[in-house]
C-alpha cells in the first residue's frame, strides 16, 4: 500500500512541475463494498508525454491493489518509458524501457529492454490508429527465486476515436515474449469529459501469461470506473 500512496503522490506533483513541455493524465479508481463482503480495490495510473519535432518521450506508469477481507489477493506494479524519434514520418524508430512487478502473478520483478519501428495504420480528425513491432531482451526474477534472461519479440496496436466531443473510445493490444512465455494486455475504454480537465472512464483490462508459474491463474481481468485528471 505504501508504494501506491507513492505513486499517487508522484503523479500528483508530476503534472502541474512539468505542465509546460508535458501533456497527460493522472488516473484514480477505487472500489470498497461491506456488509456480506468487505473487499476493496484501488487503481492508480499515470501517462505523461513531450511531443517534440524529431522525438517524442512517453513515460507511463500503474499501480494496482486488490484486497478481500483485509488479505492482499492481488498487488501489481508498473513503469516505462519510450523514446520516439520521428525522423521517418510518419513512421518512427523507438527504443523502450519498462519494469513491472507482480508477485501474485508469480514474479518480483520483470525488466525489458526493446527497440523497434512504429508507423501509422490511420491519422484523421477524430480517429488514430498506429501499429508497432520490435525486438529485445527481458529478465525475469521469480518469487521462487529463479533468475530468467531471455530474448523477446513485442508487438502493440492502439485505437483512438473521438466519438463526440466530450466522449473518446480506446482500444490497446500489446504483447511481449519469447521462449519463457508472452505476456499480452488489452484495454477497452470509454472516456467521458466531465468538466474541464475531469473526465470519467470505465475500462475493461485483460493480462494474459501464455506460461503461468504452477499455482496462478494464466489471465486476469479489471473492469474499472476511475475518475481522469488531464493537463
Amino acid at each position: 500500500m505504501r508504494n501506491i500512496f507513492m505513486l499517487i503522490t508522484l503523479l500528483g506533483f508530476a503534472g502541474p512541475a512539468a505542465a509546460q513541455d508535458w501533456a497527460g493524465n493522472a488516473e484514480l479508481g477505487f472500489v470498497q463494498t461491506g456488509g456480506n463482503t468487505d473487499t476493496s480495490s484501488l487503481n492508480v495510473k499515470g501517462k505523461a508525454i513531450n511531443d517534440g519535432d524529431d522525438w517524442r518521450s512517453t513515460a507511463e506508469a500503474g499501480a494496482l491493489q486488490s484486497k478481500d477481507a483485509g488479505a492482499v489477493t492481488s498487488e501489481k506494479y508498473n513503469f516505462s518509458i519510450q523514446e520516439d524519434w520521428k525522423g521517418l514520418s510518419p513512421s518512427y524508430l523507438f527504443v523502450r524501457f519498462a519494469y513491472e512487478q507482480d508477485k501474485f502473478g508469480g514474479y518480483n520483478s520483470r525488466i525489458s529492454e526493446t527497440v523497434g519501428y512504429g508507423f501509422d495504420i490511420l491519422k484523421s480528425d477524430d480517429k488514430q490508429w498506429n501499429a508497432e513491432v520490435g525486438a529485445g531482451a527481458r529478465q525475469t526474477e521469480a518469487v521462487a527465486g529463479a533468475k530468467i534472461s531471455d530474448t523477446v519479440v513485442r508487438a502493440s496496436t492502439v485505437f483512438n476515436w473521438k466519438i463526440s466531443e466530450t466522449a473518446i473510445f480506446s482500444q490497446e493490444l500489446k504483447t511481449e515474449g519469447g521462449k519463457e512465455g508472452y505476456i499480452t494486455n488489452s484495454v477497452t475504454a470509454l472516456t467521458n469529459q466531465v468538466a474541464g480537465n475531469l473526465s470519467s472512464k470505465v475500462s475493461y483490462a485483460v493480462q494474459n501469461n501464455s506460461k503461468a508459474p504452477v499455482g496462478t491463474k494464466a489471465s486476469d481481468t479489471i473492469l474499472s470506473a476511475s475518475l481522469v485528471f488531464s493537463y
